[in-house]
């Protein structure tokens, strides 16, 4: 049975794959002229060695820091609420359907929430508990680790500096003094990648693939956060046909109507803080600079949301948030049990079959090229570009790519070229060749021309 677990990787995927699988003085050349921090190379090239690099330990290495993630929400609800609060927001933040649909994904992004929970945790247990130095230290350590995550994690540090800023002019001053050296400690952790974080900057500062958000767009994270992560309008409340994922957003809203706001009001603060500040401060620098605002790279401030809704509850709350982890488990397993990936195993084993020997595979470079894929798969197939079709943009990949991985004129000994595409057939032009066979796979499509 294929799952999320072990349906075919798709490009982002493959791309990290294919690093991984390198000497680790090369992925940090690589990924330094990339646009990510290191730490899941490393950790991925470590899973490969001793597993093997397959699409389920891929899958299952994201999964396991999910579930890091689970932990250390847990041990913020018991922290700041009760373990009961605990227990609810692990099954709200585990069954969260855009929280759920990265817990597969063979990227950083589980990595880097695993790491921003951490150090909440860690920062909420040195002003909300008796957290001493060994609070710091699991801070310096936790905070290093998601910032050697992703760049993004920056925006959960930001948001720790305004309650730090709040805690050493009116509340424990003397903490707040001892987390600022912990601050400092951590800044000189970080020191190694300050240069590579500037080239990668100002990479991205030259031109990225993200237009400027709109008020509708910081509207619809919210909602995707708190509850419309997976949106499948097939899949309906019975009676109400109303799709699963509305009603969800419904049930939350109705969660925070009866929740005790006024309760632990200074608690409920910095969690709106650890919630919204990120997504309002990418959302301000994308107004005005480069847009980076995206979903996936704030999915970090989900756990906050979660934790909100699973606390200071009035004694009806367990009703909605009783019918919200029945809906979330729900659309999860609809997701989890049907893969929405390009199914380039069932592909790769297909062209594999037809090729012949003389036979020139290449890639159509159409909205988006699949070298990743068939370098995973085992297809040597580069990108084709035409003379004169320019240069592709760095975020697709460019730092690992290698001299042959684009070609600009087709070979004269080809008889018959294989096309890689997922794009329409209508769009491909090989001067020289007409087409003679189409096979799809869903929109995955290999096409033979002949000369």
């Amino acid at each position: 049975m294929e799952t999320v677990f072990n349906q075919s990787i798709w490009g982002d995927e493959g791309f990290s794959a294919i690093l991984s699988m390198k000497s680790l003085p090369d992925i940090i050349k690589v990924i330094s002229r990339d646009t990510s921090p290191p730490l899941w190379n490393i950790i991925e090239h470590f899973a490969f060695q001793i597993f093997g690099a397959s699409e389920v330990v891929i899958r299952s290495l994201s999964f396991s820091f999910y579930l890091i993630t689970a932990f250390f929400v847990f041990k913020i609800g018991s922290l700041l609420f009760s373990k009961k609060s605990g227990g609810i927001v692990v099954l709200l933040t585990l069954f969260n359907p855009f929280f759920f649909i990265y817990a597969f994904e063979g990227r950083m992004y589980s990595i880097m929430a695993a790491g921003v929970t951490a150090s909440m945790y860690f920062y909420l247990k040195i002003f909300f508990g008796e957290g001493g130095k060994g609070a710091r230290i699991g801070y310096t350590i936790a905070t290093l680790w998601a910032l050697y995550s992703h760049h993004f994690a920056f925006f959960a540090v930001a948001t720790q500096g305004f309650w730090w800023l709040y805690e050493f002019l009116i509340g424990h001053r003397e903490r707040a003094k001892r987390v600022f050296k912990t601050f400092l400690l951590i800044g000189l952790g970080y020191l190694p990648w300050v240069y590579p974080l500037y080239t990668q900057t100002k990479m991205v500062g030259g031109g990225f693939w993200l237009g400027t958000p709109t008020p509708s767009d910081f509207g619809k994270m919210i909602f995707e956060y708190l509850a419309e992560g997976i949106r499948n309008d097939n899949l309906k409340l019975p009676l109400l046909n109303i799709p699963l994922h509305q009603a969800a957003l419904y049930v939350v809203f109705a969660s925070l109507a009866v929740r005790k706001w006024w309760k632990s009001i200074k608690k409920t603060v910095i969690l709106l803080l650890w919630f919204v500040g990120p997504i309002v401060l990418t959302w301000l620098i994308s107004q005005k600079f480069q847009s980076i605002f995206y979903n996936r790279y704030l999915l970090y401030t989900i756990p906050a949301a979660m934790i909100i809704l699973a606390s200071a509850r009035s004694k009806i709350s367990i009703i909605p948030l009783t019918a919200l982890i029945i809906l979330f488990g729900i659309i999860d397993y609809q997701y989890f049990t049907h893969p929405t990936k390009l199914p380039f195993k069932e592909y790769s084993a297909y062209v594999k079959s037809v090729k012949k020997e003389g036979d020139y595979l290449i890639n159509w470079n159409s909205s988006s090229h699949h070298l990743w894929e068939t370098k995973f798969y085992g297809i040597p197939a580069p990108i084709y570009i035409p003379a004169g079709g320019g240069d592709l943009p760095f975020f697709v990949g460019t730092a690992l790519m290698e001299k042959d991985d684009i070609i600009r004129t087709i070979p004269k000994t080809a008889d018959q070229v294989g096309i890689i595409t997922s794009g329409p057939v209508s769009e491909i032009n090989i001067p020289g060749y007409s087409e003679r066979d189409v096979k799809s796979f869903g929109n995955l499509k290999f096409i033979l021309y002949d000369k």
